[in-house]
């Protein structure tokens, strides 16, 4: 039987932007200390992309306020036709494992930055799988699923905002970048071999559930910066009990990126952006 918490990861620490740079493109993720502002995690995450980076700016700040915010708009957007229903999740709920932007397709960011600066003393512990590594683990012992996960398009859209053109869970972007991705709202492609992919699309979500459910925790504390391969990993957190926990999210456009928004993009109603290039 497959074990899939092989594929969560307690990232490493690193200490200057090229020791980053290394554990990230190595593992997926590393982990620095001695951050104090948001201003110096934007300018440790530029160093440590270095010569690669388009964009890189604040995205939100992960606090109640914002998110209970936040949630009062998404919760007016109706169910589509496909019968999901947006939602940005609560405080008081552990997360699903997902990559930060899916509901922009290929305008994700290829790089995150989570920089804490209040931790919860109750909750709120992150972790990280993956997902690269998931789908490696899957598909050696299912051929038919790795055919599906490499190959197969899927709609990886958000409940009534459309992001063009399916494209496969995982696959390999122009520039040689591996890219998998999760996310809640994940489905078979409309047509007629949608009831025969479903259960392909199921398995991987249930696999990612497993792997997020079983796997090891970890703390951000204040002035951490978590760095993240967004197109290889997959992150979230735990529920938490203080409401003045503060985590701001950072993202980050490479010269590896598919697509490179002209400018800041909004996750409470997703639209698809005109492309920079």
């Amino acid at each position: 039987m497959i074990d899939v918490r092989a594929a969560n990861l307690i990232p490493s620490r690193a200490t200057t932007p090229a020791q980053a740079r290394g554990l990230v493109a190595l593992d997926g993720a590393a982990v620095v200390s001695g951050i104090t502002t948001v201003e110096d995690a934007v300018a440790f995450g530029s160093a440590m992309l270095a010569g690669r980076v388009l964009r890189i700016a604040p995205q939100f700040e992960a606090t109640k306020a914002a998110g209970d915010e936040s949630a009062a708009v998404v919760a007016e957007q109706p169910v589509d036709a496909r019968g999901r229903k947006r939602h940005l999740g609560s405080y008081d709920k552990t997360q699903p494992a997902h990559n930060d932007g899916y509901g922009f397709g290929d305008f994700a960011p290829d790089h995150m930055f989570l920089w804490c600066d209040k931790p919860c003393s109750i909750g709120g512990a992150s972790f990280l799988v993956d997902a690269l590594k998931l789908a490696t683990i899957l598909s050696a012992e299912d051929t038919q699923l790795a055919d599906f996960l490499w190959d197969e398009p899927i709609d990886h859209s958000e409940p009534n905002f459309p992001q063009g053109e399916p494209a496969p869970i995982a696959r390999f972007s122009s520039g040689g970048r591996a890219q998998v991705r999760s996310h809640p709202y994940q489905l078979p492609r409309l047509g007629p071999d949608e009831t025969d992919h479903y259960p392909f699309v199921e398995r991987w979500g249930l696999a990612v559930a497993e792997a997020r459910s079983t796997g090891p925790r970890f703390r951000l504390e204040a002035g951490q910066l978590l760095c993240i391969d967004n197109y290889r990993m997959l992150h979230g957190r735990e529920a938490y009990v203080d409401t003045d926990r503060k985590v701001v999210s950072i993202w980050a456009w490479t010269t590896g990126a598919v697509k490179i928004p002209a400018g800041q993009l909004d996750i409470v109603t997703p639209y698809v952006p005109e492309p920079v290039r």
